[in-house]
């Protein structure tokens, strides 16, 4: 239905001569071992216990797989659900740290039985060691109780994943009480009050150490976590909007342009203040001078958003732009291979984009531009002039020498030409149909989008089905040596076999042109080589192995349209300033750094995460509180200039107790992935290992100094979840691009995805509680009690759902109640159960039961609307159970043979008593310990 030309390398049109058509240039524009081995004994019969030889069964002589505890023989605990972790060092029991709800989980281990992960014993059959005397189980203990926590430890909140506002250190309500004097009380009061929200930023400490020996002592990482679009959690007032029109500039410091603030300090009556960053001291302009009150501060701070909010958004005048706002630009391009057809690619994708436009979703309204190039062997670009009564498609063979075969017209207004996209995306599955080639020019057809968006910018959507064999910056499928897999050499793999694509990235940058991946290969992709092009231009990969429309066409689809529909800037930069004292050590996450410090980000958006690594100047004296300020230039979608800015502070102090105290937990496990990651990409990942134990043996050692700070009793936790996640775990069954994906992700996953990623969340659902799922006033309803992550949490006779903020598995016991099946699947029983069936049957069937599981699978996704989270039906027995065993980090795993309890001891935990302690004075770990 198309009009159809032909581009050959120097004929143009077919038959004729080039007319003197030039190519276009690019110039440049302002050892942890493998599961035992041997066979593995067949599973027993339905609803007896399973062996585990990783030592979580009857099998294991008794060895605990967690000092949490777990519920007895006689079922879960009062209240029909597990209790959350308890604390290794002796302080109150308490879940893990709060904050709202990771990456792909571990896929199915190759040749391992059944049972390799070790499957829970039936309901009534008793754990190892359960009951009373020496190397009995306790029940775990009761619900954090404040009266019992140290001063300034964070309660958790009644659930961990909620999408709520977490309490950061620096929002500590009884913090204050531990500074001496009314100075600091009242300057830790300030930032409480005036901070910038913990969804925008957060540190790994609240109150900073002081001087080089109390930072050597604490032994924490000092970073911060930046999300400067991060959407807004209920009820979460909206960031204020500053206009300076009536001033005549935004009011700025004249040394280090740091943006006014609420901790900048006033003298003279407002006629002059000093910047909290520099100490520079200067004028007030004559219109925004203020009097003071009787404390030193303005009176008017309370009506001005910038004097008394850390996250304020200023409407930039034109100083801050140096060409017009640049309109929203969509490209997209498309592999048209044969792999990206029968797999319903090409669909999945077409229908997607259709979708967004018609609902209109799309952000820019007129302004919105929209391009769309396919490739194979070949590049074909189409003319979508609203003039036309169809699209023409021009095909360029010439991969050596690319040209644009138009000028315009291939990007074009959606509103105007929106019925000739239209038709082009409802032909193109039928044109490529009876497609027999399967090579792809990727890297051609990103320089062919780049000719033809390079003078405006925008967004760039790659969609790829097979790895690049052909044309410019062509990989080689033979680089994949699954041999490598496990062993020291595996990063060669995980590294780019060159930096073709890391520089045409750097290349794209230059033109704000940010790119977007979804990858869908059946093969081998070198994501290694091709990520570089998403990570220099501040965009994402999203894999997706072995793609098939039927089971992972709703996962593509969702994501598609979240990244074409969530708030997003355009031509953005970024730059983060510290106090006198302080330095950057480190930027982490997908950006472009320009010069020393300015993070050129070409399309910012919601999902957006970035991380520093600071540290103390050397022979400065660091300022007694430290103040974080970054500022994001961007034009929003609607074409105003916005500079998004957040203001953190925190006091610095010398005592030990109040830095251990302020400890994020979740915060401090991103900045350690950080590490880890760059060190494992480095080097080895043995390295990374080694760097991720070490750290956690400092952090058991200064436990012990302070055994009722809460954050140091959940870090080894998160630190073993490292060790036993498919990022970090020494096994060969992970590729080397699934690898490359989930290094990728968690280089830009926010702080609360993250963490739930290293420590997934368990739930029981064959006996929820009448008190959940009830919906509350904003439409949110309870979730179960989150359960220990051990086998011991579980039996035979019960259904469990897993996530780690990327997928829901849901485990099917072997001896579950004919009548919850029945319910809940509409299947008789459990043999006559099809688990890929079953994932479309709940909450279909009307039945109460599965309306309340429909209901809680509901509310999980709305906890973690990125990515879109597939659900997968576990049976016992099935190929994929020991992916879901595998996450069940506090037993033994492939990815590390330690139960949380021998972690703990390898780390160097003693119990109190064997630390000469006062008498009568035994820790909590000591008495929970077997």
């Amino acid at each position: 239905p198309l009009g159809l030309q032909q581009f050959f390398p120097c004929v143009l049109p077919p038959g004729g001569g080039s007319g003197g058509m030039q190519p276009f240039g690019y110039p440049a524009q302002t050892g942890y071992g493998a599961p035992p081995g041997g066979a593995m004994q067949p599973p027993p019969a339905g609803g007896q216990p399973m062996s585990n030889p990783f030592g979580a069964g009857p099998a294991a002589g008794g060895v605990r797989s967690s000092p949490f505890g777990a519920p007895g023989a006689g079922g879960p605990p009062a209240g029909g659900m597990g209790a959350p972790p308890t604390a290794p060092f002796g302080a109150g029991a308490a879940p893990p740290p709060p904050g709202p709800g990771g990456s792909m989980a571990p896929p199915p281990v190759p040749n391992m039985g059944v049972d390799a992960y070790g499957a829970p014993p039936a309901m009534g059959a008793p754990y190892p060691g359960a009951g009373s005397g020496p190397g009995s189980v306790e029940p775990p203990p009761g619900p954090f109780n404040p009266a019992n926590a140290a001063a300034g430890a964070r309660p958790a909140a009644p659930n961990f994943y909620s999408t709520g506002e977490v309490t950061t250190p620096s929002h500590v309500p009884g913090l204050a009480s531990a500074a001496p004097g009314q100075d600091t009380t009242t300057t830790l009061k300030d930032i409480e009050l005036c901070n910038s929200p913990p969804h925008f930023v957060r540190s790994t400490v609240g109150r900073l150490p002081n001087s080089l020996s109390s930072k050597q002592k604490c032994n924490i990482p000092l970073g911060v976590v930046l999300q400067p679009l991060a959407p807004l959690p209920p009820q979460a007032e909206e960031v204020p909007a500053v206009n300076f029109a009536s001033v005549g500039t935004i009011i700025r410091c004249k040394t280090c342009r740091t943006y006014i603030n609420p901790f900048v300090k006033w003298e003279a009556n407002g006629r002059r203040w000093t910047c909290n960053l520099c100490g520079m001291s200067q004028m007030t302009t004559d219109q925004y001078v203020q009097a003071l009150d009787e404390t030193g501060r303005r009176v008017d701070r309370f009506q001005k958003p910038e004097l008394c909010k850390g996250a304020v958004e200023y409407i930039a005048p034109g100083e801050y732009m140096v060409r017009p706002p640049q309109p929203p630009v969509f490209m997209f391009v498309i592999d048209v291979s044969y792999t990206a057809v029968v797999t319903g690619m090409l669909d999945t994708v077409v229908a997607s984009i259709k979708e967004s436009i018609q609902s209109g979703q799309i952000p820019g309204g007129q302004r919105a531009q929209l391009g769309i190039i396919t490739f194979d062997t070949s590049l074909h670009f189409y003319n979508l002039n609203s003039n036309l009564s169809q699209p023409q498609m021009m095909v360029v063979s010439d991969l050596e020498d690319l040209f644009l075969p138009l000028p315009d017209d291939i990007l074009v207004p959606i509103s105007e030409s929106e019925s000739v996209i239209m038709t082009l995306l409802d032909s193109l599955p039928n044109i490529f149909r009876e497609t027999t080639i399967n090579e792809s020019c990727m890297g051609s057809a990103v320089k062919g989008a780049f000719m033809a968006m390079k003078h405006i910018g925008g967004k760039l959507m790659v969609f790829g089905a097979c790895i690049p064999s052909i044309g410019d910056l062509a990989l080689k499928s033979t680089r994949d040596n699954p041999r490598l897999l496990g062993t020291d050499r595996e990063v060669e793999l995980l590294r780019a076999v060159n930096d073709g694509y890391k520089d045409l990235g750097a290349e794209l940058t230059r033109a704000q042109i940010s790119v977007e991946m979804f990858l869908a290969p059946q093969q081998y992709i070198d994501l290694a080589s091709i990520s570089p092009l998403a990570k220099y231009t501040g965009g994402d990969v999203r894999y997706y192995p072995n793609f098939h429309i039927h089971h992972s066409g709703a996962k593509l689809h969702s994501e598609l349209k979240h990244v074409l529909t969530r708030y997003m800037g355009w031509e953005a930069v970024m730059r983060i300033r510290v106090s006198r004292g302080w330095k950057i050590t480190k930027f982490y996450g997908h950006l472009f750094i320009r010069g020393q410090d300015l993070l050129v980000v070409p399309n910012c958006h919601s999902d957006q995460t970035f991380a520093i690594a600071i540290d103390m100047e050397d022979n400065v004296t660091p300022d007694p509180i430290l103040c974080v300020q970054s500022a994001l230039l961007y034009t929003n979608s609607e074409g105003e200039r916005r500079i998004r800015v957040n203001t953190w502070a925190g006091l610095t102090t010398q005592s030990f107790n109040d830095i251990i105290n302020s400890v994020d937990v979740q915060a401090t496990t991103t900045m350690l992935s950080h590490i880890a990651l760059e060190e494992s990409l480095k080097t080895t990942l043995t390295q990374g290992r080694n760097r991720l134990q070490q750290q956690c043996q400092q952090i058991v050692s200064v436990g012990h100094s302070a055994p009722n700070a809460e954050a140091l009793q959940f870090l080894p936790l998160y630190i073993m979840g490292m060790l036993k996640s498919a990022a970090f775990r020494g096994t060969n069954d992970i590729g080397a691009d699934l690898r490359t994906y989930i290094w990728t992700r968690l280089a830009t996953l926010s702080v609360s995805q993250l963490a739930a990623y290293y420590y997934p969340r368990m739930m029981a659902l064959h006996n929820i509680p009448d008190n959940c799922c009830v919906s509350d006033e904003h439409g949110s309803v309870t979730l179960p009690d989150m359960l220990n992550l051990t086998s011991e949490s579980m039996t035979q006779d019960g259904v469990y759902l897993l996530e780690d903020g990327d997928t829901m598995l849901m485990w099917i016991g072997r001896a579950v109640d004919s009548g919850l099946l029945q319910s809940l699947f509409g299947a008789p029983s459990f043999e006559q159960m099809e688990s890929q069936a079953a994932e479309a049957v709940i909450g279909t069937r009307g039945d109460p039961f599965s309306e309340k599981v429909s209901a809680i699978l509901r509310q999980v996704r709305a906890e973690r609307p990125v990515p879109y989270m597939q659900l997968k039906i576990v049976k016992c027995g099935e190929p994929l159970e020991p992916r879901f065993f595998a996450s069940l980090i506090e037993d033994r795993t492939v990815g590390l043979q330690s139960t949380y309890t021998e972690f703990l001891q390898r780390m160097g935990y003693r119990p109190q008593s064997q630390q000469n302690p006062p008498q009568g004075q035994l820790g909590g770990m000591a008495r929970r310990l077997p």
